[in-house]
């Protein structure tokens, strides 16, 4: 019986790439499934995915008049394969990629005995340049594995499923279909995970194709689509929090003096992996121009708070006063220097509520630490302080 099921969206896509990527699918150890290539308003790329499907009968093409984005063929091809209420563990694929003859089997073995609540397994991937070649040594490629390995609660804060995977659709049915390009994969587990239970396989899979030339990466390269990106992906974490009921738990407070300056101190800061936060612009420049950034950096976090002939310090400890989140940030002078510095600061001082007032790196970033007692208000540059301690010290005066 044919219980598998498999999505290939496809727009533009070089020759050689979607010959390799098809032939890769068909010949899978595990045969019983169907594979449904959704052409995407792109009718020149009809006849090379029969040419090489070969007639193969499980082979389905469903074409669209016009080219209206991933999201929307994955959905096309799944409400095709959802007909059929045969289909119980589902995948999607690139035309791009290439898949490892074991890649259904080993995912769909994984589904099949796993508990009734494991409704999403993701393997680690190789990724290869455009002749084919891997990219990465061994200790890079143990260091994505590690990364996929976090706690499965980390997919909130970081994209850690990737691109190999397989789910039941006895969940994908719960919920709706895919949306908000271009994390429409970041956004679908996201939801997914909250009706079912997910697993990793740390074995190689499948080989991922990195930036070519049609690919959604090599589309993201210029400032403005790279911050469309972080803008979805921020939406997708946003409203998985909304959805979950977690409260915010730290305001980030940055003090606007030159906007030429905060441009690309405020980019460093929204690419932070951590991102359960609001960052509270104090907009202290002569031309009140720092509402601006809400239409340049469009993320769901940023607050403007005009604050005309304040002093940054004044500035701060009026917002430090009016903080109510249980962590608080001042930012703005300096970058910070990796991705994942608030997420592990935070989670440094998350259990030390009781004895320690803040967490801190180095400047040279070579050690992580935390404090005790608060010396100054406004306090220093990107450390992560309990915001109770901040008001306690206001209290008692001095600063």
């Amino acid at each position: 019986m044919v219980d598998t099921g498999i999505v290939m969206p496809l727009y533009k896509q070089d020759i050689g790439y979607l010959q390799a990527a098809i032939s890769s699918v068909l010949a899978q150890s595990y045969r019983a499934f169907r594979f449904i290539i959704v052409i995407d308003g792109a009718p020149e790329m009809i006849e090379p995915a029969l040419h090489a499907a070969m007639g193969d009968p499980r082979v389905q093409l469903v074409t669209l008049p016009q080219n209206q984005g991933v999201s929307h063929a994955l959905n096309r091809g799944f409400d095709e394969l959802f007909k059929d209420p045969a289909i119980k563990y589902v995948t999607w694929v690139s035309s791009d990629n290439v898949y490892h003859s074991s890649f259904i089997e080993r995912l769909r073995c994984e589904l099949e005995r796993g508990p009734d609540s494991l409704g999403l397994v993701f393997s680690t991937f190789r990724q290869i340049d455009a002749a084919g070649n891997p990219l990465y040594d061994q200790q890079h490629q143990q260091a994505l594995i590690r990364y996929q390995s976090q706690p499965h609660h980390e997919l909130l804060n970081a994209s850690i499923v990737g691109v190999s995977f397989m789910y039941k659709s006895q969940y994908a049915r719960l919920i709706d279909g895919y949306r908000l390009q271009p994390v429409e994969d970041y956004d679908y587990w996201l939801r997914l995970t909250e009706t079912c239970n997910m697993k990793f396989i740390p074995e190689i899979l499948m080989d991922y194709r990195v930036d070519s030339a049609f690919s959604v990466s090599a589309s993201l390269r210029s400032q403005k689509e790279h911050r469309r990106w972080r803008h979805a992906f921020q939406i997708a974490k946003h409203e998985a929090r909304a959805r979950r009921g977690i409260p915010l738990e730290m305001t980030i407070l940055m003090p606007i003096t030159d906007m030429a300056q905060a441009e690309p101190l405020l980019d460093n800061l929204l690419e932070q992996h951590y991102s359960n936060c609001i960052v509270r612009l104090l907009d202290i420049t002569p031309e009140q121009g720092a509402s601006s950034f809400l239409e340049m950096m469009l993320d769901p976090r940023l607050i403007v708070t005009p604050r005309p002939h304040y002093s940054v310090k004044e500035a701060l400890i009026q917002a430090i006063g009016e903080t109510t989140t249980r962590f608080v940030v001042c930012f703005g002078v300096k970058p910070y220097i990796a991705v994942t510095d608030l997420l592990y600061l935070t989670d440094l001082l998350r259990p030390l509520q009781d004895t320690h007032a803040f967490s801190y790196y180095t400047d040279d970033h070579s050690t992580i630490g935390s404090g005790r007692g608060v010396q100054s208000v406004p306090p220093e540059w990107n450390y992560v302080y309990y915001t109770h301690r901040l008001h306690q010290a206001l209290e008692q005066g001095g600063f």
